[in-house]
Parts: structure tokens; C-alpha cells; sequence
């Protein structure tokens, strides 16, 4: 079995061992083998899903994806209607930017590779297997893909054989179960679009290349506890009302704010909290305050963390980076955004 390795400080994604990533930097693919997994796609997932692996295959990734609003997360001052450049995310070949120095990809025919886990890993980089994909392939791609997943399925392998030849045998999966965290549950469709390409060896210098990001920051309006980007199509950042009066109480301090700090900024918060919420029931507030605000509980990470979701759902992370709350640790956290782009309609 043959190895590839990629840089840990380079590569755009963390990967995972479950998945199964198509890998063809020299573009030879193109012409023997883009029909046939087409034609056999679903079949060709059903046969990796079986064995508890995902098939990561970009040119249908990317057919299959709504280009206009991966562009208009990368956009958000795009017009509705605005027609997007022609793109192409159909190249493998970012991979490139991310593998070992030493690495020659053109000794190299299509194949899969996939990564072979932490125990593979060194200091500076991660450790992916790389499987020739045989010529026969385009005449019996089903039984090749059984022959891959029986030898590297996510499963008690029967029998320890290599990928042309390999005697097709399925237990049951062991301890494979797709867990999504509380921030991956609120991730938006287009979000997840692409989080998909970057997952499938699609780098950062590929998406700003493909996508153009803007580099213009929208304005901000507070209205009554709403939150408003004026120069992005009006748009709404929407988030828990607790969230949304950390996220104000953060706005008003552009000096920033240390977590052990926040209690210091208890009655300030709990003047926004009780303004937007509108809620009567005092101590109800005053409870979720107290919490929110005590240094030796986690209420404010979560908090942060779903001020920071509520914006990347929108758009992309290099522009989200100006408008949620950041900071490193020990250091006070602040919103880096210019005050001179926000605007207050809302009683003090």
C-alpha cells in the first residue's frame, strides 16, 4: 500500500478516516473514469455507506450544487438576481498546495485516498493511504468498490486483502454513528455546501479564487434589538435573545471585555436583557444573567459559540471574522468591526 502525506498547517480541513476522497491531480481521470463513476454514483455511494465510509467525488459534489448560493455566501452585497461568473470546481489539483514537499504526483494515476488515522500522523503532517483505481474499473466498478470497503470499511474486516483480488464479505458496522454537535445542527444548507468542498480537498486559495469574497463590510443597525446589514441586501442576523444582548453589551464596549470580567458588567446586561426580551418574569432574567455571567460556568463559550454560528450562516468566515466576538484565551474579547459602521435605533 502506498502513502501520501499532507501538511497539518496547510491543509483546509481536519480530516477523517471515514472518508473516502477521489484523488486525481493530474486530471487522467477525467477522460477514463468521470463517466463511469457518474453512472454508477449512487450505487458506487450505497457500497461505501455500507461499509460506514463517505465518497467524496468533487466533479459531482459540484454538479450537484447550487453555485449561486455558495456565491452569494461568499457575497452578501450581491443582488439577488446577480448573475455569477462561470465557475469551475471541478479540479483536484488544490491538493497539491497541501502535500509533502517530496511528493511527485505525476509517478501517481487516479486513485482514493483516505486518511489513515492519528496513530499515522506526525508532528507536521496527516497520513492518507493512496489505492490505485485498476483499469478494469471501467467495465465492474461496484465489485471494486466492495473489494475497497471490505478492506477499509469502518468494520470487522473478514479478510485482510488488498483491493484488486479482495473476496467481498460485510459484518456490521462497530461503533460507527454520525454525531453532530450543537453548532453542526445549526449549520445553513449552503453552509454545509461548503463545509462539503473544503471536506473534499477543495483549499481556501481554490474558493477565493472561484468565489471572489468581498472585502467590503456592510453597516450595521441596531433597531429595537434586531440586528441589520444594510449594504448586505438588508439582511437579518438572527440569534437567541440571551445571545443577542451579550452580542449589544459587547458592541457597546470596543475596548473589549474579559470573561472573568463579565461580572462586573452584570447590571448592563441585565438592562439588555430585560429591554429585549420583554419579558415580566424578573427573576427568570435575572437567573439567566447569573449564569451567563459567572466565570466558574461554560454559558458564555456556548453563548459565543451561537453568536458566531448565527453569522457564519450567512456568509463566509472571512468576512463573519469582523462582526462576531473574538479573542484569544486570557486575552478580552471584543468585536472587531468599526463602531463608525454601527448605528443604534433603541432606548438606552
Amino acid at each position: 500500500m502506498q502513502y501520501i502525506s499532507f501538511y497539518k498547517d496547510r491543509l483546509p480541513f481536519k480530516p477523517k478516516s471515514n472518508v473516502v476522497i477521489y484523488f486525481d491531480v493530474t486530471g487522467i481521470g477525467r477522460k477514463l473514469y468521470y463517466g463511469v463513476i457518474d453512472k454508477y454514483y449512487e450505487r458506487i455511494v450505497d457500497e461505501f455507506r455500507r461499509g460506514g465510509l463517505e465518497f467524496c467525488f468533487l466533479p459531482k459534489i459540484a454538479h450537484d450544487m447550487d453555485l449561486k448560493k455558495i456565491y452569494h455566501y461568499f457575497n452578501p452585497q450581491a443582488s439577488p438576481n446577480e448573475c455569477i461568473p462561470n465557475l469551475n470546481v471541478y479540479e483536484d489539483r488544490d491538493l497539491l498546495e497541501y502535500i509533502v514537499a517530496d511528493y511527485d504526483p505525476w509517478r501517481h494515476s487516479p486513485g482514493l485516498i483516505q486518511y489513515k488515522g492519528e496513530e499515522f500522523d506526525t508532528v507536521d503532517s496527516y497520513t492518507f493511504s493512496y489505492t490505485r483505481i485498476p483499469e478494469r474499473f471501467n467495465s465492474s466498478p461496484i465489485p471494486l468498490i466492495r473489494q475497497y470497503v471490505n478492506l477499509h470499511g469502518v468494520y470487522e474486516a473478514v479478510f485482510d486483502t488488498s483491493f484488486v483480488g479482495a473476496t467481498t464479505s460485510y459484518n456490521k458496522p462497530l461503533n460507527y454513528e454520525l454525531v453532530e454537535d450543537d453548532v453542526d445542527m445549526m449549520m445553513s444548507e449552503v453552509q454545509m455546501l461548503v463545509e462539503r468542498l473544503r471536506k473534499s480537498g477543495v483549499g481556501e486559495t481554490a474558493l477565493q479564487r472561484l468565489f471572489k469574497p468581498t472585502q467590503k463590510l456592510s453597516r450595521m443597525h441596531i433597531q429595537y434589538g434586531r440586528i441589520f446589514l444594510p449594504d448586505y441586501n438588508n439582511m437579518e442576523i438572527k440569534m437567541p435573545t440571551l445571545s443577542k444582548a451579550i452580542y449589544m453589551l459587547y458592541l457597546r464596549h470596543p475596548e473589549g471585555v474579559m470573561f472573568s470580567y463579565l461580572p462586573d458588567y452584570r447590571d448592563e446586561l441585565l438592562h439588555l436583557y430585560g429591554m429585549i426580551s420583554g419579558r415580566d418574569n424578573r427573576e427568570e432574567i435575572k437567573r439567566s444573567v447569573d449564569d451567563v455571567t459567572d466565570p466558574t460556568r461554560n454559558s458564555i463559550n456556548e453563548k459565543c459559540s451561537r453568536i458566531k454560528q448565527a453569522f457564519l450562516r450567512e456568509f463566509d468566515d472571512s468576512i463573519a471574522r469582523n462582526y462576531y466576538i473574538t479573542g484569544e484565551r486570557g486575552e478580552a474579547k471584543k468585536i472587531l468591526l468599526s463602531r463608525d459602521l454601527v448605528t443604534w435605533d433603541m432606548p438606552d
